[in-house]
């Protein structure tokens, strides 16, 4: 019985793992248009290093919609909502993306929900290791994508969010 328990359990966190992950062609796409943005010429980022851990979908669709009520998620009341706390997954396709192994600016990105994703830059003063901070305080950049059917990368919206 314990293993037919223990046999399941690994099941269910391996499929909460591999939950709507994405190719490496569709994170090195939306990479290359935060390359491309503004905000990213404005930070003067040379270098990055991305996080294997991801950061809550939910809260940062939230940050988005506060932004611009237009903004439609299926599936989410933003109405009365106060946040959610999050247990990270690891996508292990984003952190083999990296450039370097520490740095200022650590991309950070969230799971995918209905072809919907964000990938967040974090900027520190010191060069860290990429990994998903507990409690980060300071300004950080959210970019906001679409994937539609045939794999291409739109980016809907970007913010800059100030934490404290």
């Amino acid at each position: 019985m314990k293993k037919i328990l223990v046999t399941f359990l690994l099941g269910i966190s391996f499929l909460l793992s591999t939950y709507a992950q994405e190719t490496a062609t569709v994170y090195q796409d939306a990479l290359r248009i935060i390359e491309n943005s503004p905000t990213f010429k404005k930070l003067g980022i040379e270098t990055y290093t991305t996080s294997a851990k991801t950061t809550s979908f939910a809260n940062q669709a939230y940050a988005f919609w506060l932004d611009d009520q237009t903004l439609e998620f299926k599936d989410r009341d933003f109405e009365s909502y106060f946040g959610e706390l999050y247990i990270p997954i690891e996508i292990p396709v984003f952190k083999e993306l990296r450039t370097k192994k520490r740095a200022k600016h650590v991309f950070i990105v969230t799971e995918t929900e209905h072809n919907v994703f964000a990938i967040e830059i974090l900027v520190f003063k010191r060069k860290r290791r990429g990994k998903y901070p507990k409690f980060y305080q300071g300004k950080s950049y959210s970019f906001l994508f679409r994937k539609d059917s045939e794999g291409n990368v739109k980016l809907m919206h970007n913010l800059e969010i100030v934490s404290n």
